[in-house]
């Protein structure tokens, strides 16, 4: 059990670095600033939320 969970936080960490260096990678590529970025997340996140209550609402 514990090689098990040895290698889960080892790919945790993987995904988490391959995560923030393509976030990194495709802000230089646009041009955004880190502000931008984080207003952008916030939309998304109100976006997906809305979407969300809107087919729970329907049910």
């Amino acid at each position: 059990m514990g090689r098990l969970k040895c290698y889960g936080e080892y790919s945790m960490k993987k995904l988490i670095t391959w995560h923030k260096s393509m976030l990194e990678r495709a802000q230089k590529e646009m041009g955004l600033s880190n502000y931008t970025l984080y207003w952008m997340a916030f939309f998304e996140g109100a976006l997906v939320m809305w979407i969300i209550m809107k087919i729970f609402s329907s049910l």
